[in-house]
């Protein structure tokens, strides 16, 4: 990844993991410490909820978290008066979620396509 990623962003990484950049240790050698926000690992040695990466696994990152999202990506909106879970399927849809965001619908939740593809019971 070319440009400087810095706490506080989004990222991306390439297992499909979605989180905050928390802190940067360069005297680490997986010196990105990663929060999921959620259980993505079984460590008895630090939170479950963190990962810890170097540049090299980080795919994208950003302040502002639709333009982490990808085509392939399921998201989850809410507004006031719904909820609505939306498959990206295309750059078309892709732009028309992040309008939607834009204008106001909230952000719930993201599963990532690896994450699916990896997650999946095919039948």
């Amino acid at each position: 990844m070319e440009d400087k990623i810095e706490v506080g962003e989004y990222v991306r990484t390439r297992e499909g993991y979605i989180g905050i950049l928390i802190d940067i240790n360069i005297k680490n050698l997986n010196y990105l410490t990663i929060d999921c926000k959620r259980s993505v690992r079984r460590d008895f040695l630090y939170p479950d909820s963190y990962l810890y990466l170097t540049n090299e696994d980080i795919v994208k990152h950003s302040k502002n978290i639709i333009d982490i999202i990808k085509v392939g990506d399921i998201v989850e909106l809410t507004d006031v008066l719904s909820q609505e879970v939306i498959y990206i399927w295309d750059e078309e849809m892709l732009e028309a979620v992040k309008q939607n965001i834009e204008e106001g619908q909230r952000l719930k939740s993201i599963l990532t396509r690896e994450e699916f593809t990896n997650r999946k019971y095919e039948v």
